[in-house]
């Protein structure tokens, strides 16, 4: 968010934080399927490949799902790429008179750039094709075997091997290198292990402060670097080895154009010297358990029948895909963390051998990372490297660094109320669905201006905070309205004190009460309860000062009491919607009653104590722009009521 009028005044916008939505530039939006019409029908079932592949992108909570094109001959496809633009072209060997290998060369001198894949539909033709030589312009060869998501993964594979590399300088995105030679092999693993990465990376982010965030990070998910040989596969660690997540590799693969029995223990023991900290997994017929171990790595039989279980117990284990375990050096587990609250607390109770222990294996920074906290995992990095021997200083350092990481993650951002994270103090956090409405959405905004302008250094001595704030969007209203049946009897009632009464007899749903219950057990201070309508701050007609505002001291030691008190001002300010007052103003506006819809905005209350009482310290009014000035004022001079 930039805007340079307020750049002139308050200076250029803070950049700290990884811009996520930078990632991931280039995407897979249109592919180019070529096929004969026999391979359209019993391949594609009958033309249920876009369905299949829409739900598959469905289940994965991916949000683009690239358009399917579909010819039948090569020469229909050359036709087409010179008439509209494609990202791939995913081409079965029988392509009418034109052959594949003349194809790929065709489709390589219209495009250069524009990757081409070869889809087997069976082992004899990938022993066929790979007899073949000269396949210009042929990226990859698959084979099918049956399962939609090879689609998904030679689109993701694409994706990758493009983004890879802009990712990995922007933010410091990690890749997984995958060195297997078998197309058989490759063909089945991939969506598999595009599969599990996915869905590990989407329960990690399950805790992030709100869906588009979720959604934006995702782009940040590790990427997966497929190499056939020794070659391949070094050209790919030399270019990637400061950005490895992994290696997952196989005993046996060609080097120097040869099928080389050692070639997965030589990459292993190349790698392990120059990287030692990643990971490594060997995953080979059971024959080469004994080589894996000589080599120093993990192993997995890659004919096992519970590969998929192996493979998800490898990546949570070794990839911080699954839970932090805090072991002393003998391996005796101490605690485990789940997230970055039980982190911190696990930190401040770590044994100091357990601190050193996981000072000098950096394996915090890699669990970071598979959650996405770049500057976090860089940070702890850092500090770690700094101070390697002193276990209380690593201890103080990594508290003092989560505890800034939680300060700015919170700013500026409206995050979704959770009963498992949520810890009182700074922050804006939203409950239910629907608009926070014009106080709670200009709150929001001023929120978000304060994270993106360094406003403390451009005003010495001046702190500018929106306090803690918690808003009931919308949606809660709604459901209010709808599950208390009050709707038609507060329209047409005319006595607010009945229609206030009313409304403090039905019941707030039920899983708002248990969020507020959560909220009041970590929040003591006192709390205005404010109105937020969706009309409330209209530019022409706001309807300021119209809905009503209540404070409760929220000091009782029973917090039923604090609840029923908090859940009674709620209340009250959804039944101001429907008070004479209200009804009176929006007759004389072109709004209907019934389009209103009410937020409510829970904020601490900035004052002062005075013996057993707590003083606001200043209440009003602030305006930009005054509309009636007095002599000797200007318009744009603004005004305000104190």
């Amino acid at each position: 968010m930039r805007d340079w009028g307020l750049d002139s005044i308050l200076g250029s916008p803070q950049h700290t934080d990884v811009s996520f939505d930078s990632l991931m530039p280039r995407r897979v939006n249109n592919v180019l399927l070529v096929t004969s019409l026999y391979d359209r029908y019993t391949f594609i079932e009958d033309g249920r490949l876009s369905d299949m592949l829409f739900s598959e992108y469905l289940e994965l909570n991916l949000r683009f799902t690239p358009s399917l094109e579909r010819v039948s001959t090569a020469q229909e496809a050359l036709e087409r790429l010179r008439s509209e633009s494609f990202d791939l072209v995913i081409s079965m060997p029988r392509v009418g008179e034109m052959n594949v290998r003349e194809f790929g060369a065709a489709v390589h001198e219209m495009a250069p750039d524009l990757p081409v894949v070869l889809l087997a539909s069976n082992a004899r033709e990938v022993n066929l094709l790979q007899q073949m030589e000269g396949l210009c312009g042929i990226e990859r060869v698959f084979v099918w075997l049956g399962d939609v998501r090879l689609f998904l993964a030679i689109i993701k594979y694409v994706e990758d091997r493009q983004n890879a590399w802009h990712d990995a300088r922007t933010a410091g995105v990690k890749s997984l290198i995958l060195i297997e030679d078998s197309v058989q092999f490759y063909s089945s693993y991939l969506p598999m292990l595009y599969t599990e990465i996915v869905k590990q990376t989407q329960s990690l982010m399950a805790k992030a402060v709100n869906p588009m965030q979720r959604m934006v990070r995702m782009r940040a998910r590790p990427k997966i670097l497929l190499a056939t040989s020794y070659e391949e596969g070094a050209a790919i660690y030399e270019r990637y080895r400061n950005d490895l997540l992994g290696i997952i590799l196989d005993a046996s693969f060609p080097r120097n154009g040869k099928l080389d029995k050692r070639a997965g223990h030589g990459f292993a023991a190349m790698a392990r010297e120059r990287t030692p900290d990643v990971p490594i997994l060997m995953q080979s017929g059971s024959d080469n358990h004994e080589v894996a171990n000589e080599a120093g790595v993990q192993f997995l039989d890659k004919h096992s029948p519970s590969l998929l279980s192996d493979l998800r117990e490898f990546m949570q284990s070794y990839l911080g895909f699954g839970e932090f375990v805090f072991k002393r050096p003998g391996g005796t587990m101490v605690s485990r963390a789940n997230g970055l609250r039980d982190l911190e607390w696990a930190i401040q109770a770590a044994p100091p051998e357990c601190l050193l222990h996981h000072a000098s294996l950096h394996d915090l920074s890699t669990w970071l990372m598979a959650r996405t906290e770049f500057a976090l995992a860089e940070a702890f990095g850092a500090a770690l490297c700094a101070e390697p021997k002193d276990a209380e200083k690593i201890r103080e350092r990594l508290l003092a660094i989560l505890s800034e990481h939680r300060e700015r993650s919170k700013a500026g951002i409206v995050a979704e109320f959770s009963m498992g994270t949520f810890e009182g103090g700074s922050g804006f956090v939203r409950i239910g669905a629907g608009s926070l409405g014009g106080k709670g959405r200009g709150l929001a905004f001023i929120n978000s201006l304060l994270a993106t302008y360094d406003i403390e250094n451009r005003f010495q001595g001046v702190r500018i905070v929106v306090p803690p704030t918690a808003v009931l969007a919308t949606g809660v209203f709604d459901q209010f309205m709808e599950t208390s049946g009050l709707l038609a009897f507060a329209m047409k009632e005319t006595d607010d004190e009945k229609i206030t009464q009313a409304f403090l007899d039905a019941e707030l749903p039920r899983e708002v009460i248990e969020n507020l219950w959560t909220f009041l057990d970590w929040v003591r201070y006192p709390l205005a309860v404010r109105s937020s309508s969706l009309l409330e701050d209209a530019s022409y007609q706001p309807f300021a000062g119209i809905y009503e505002t209540y404070m409760i001291p929220n000091n009782n030691e029973d917090i039923e009491t604090r609840l029923a008190e908090l859940c009674g001002a709620v209340k009250r300010v959804y039944a101001s919607t429907y008070h004479s007052d209200a009804k009176a103003y929006i007759e004389s506006t072109p709004n209907r009653l019934e389009e209103e819809k009410m937020a409510v905005v829970i904020q601490q209350v900035v004052g002062r104590s005075h013996g057993n009482y707590i003083y606001p310290d200043i209440a009003g009014v602030a305006r930009s722009l005054n509309y009636y000035p007095m002599p000797g004022m200007k318009p744009e001079d603004g005004v305000a009521s104190v």
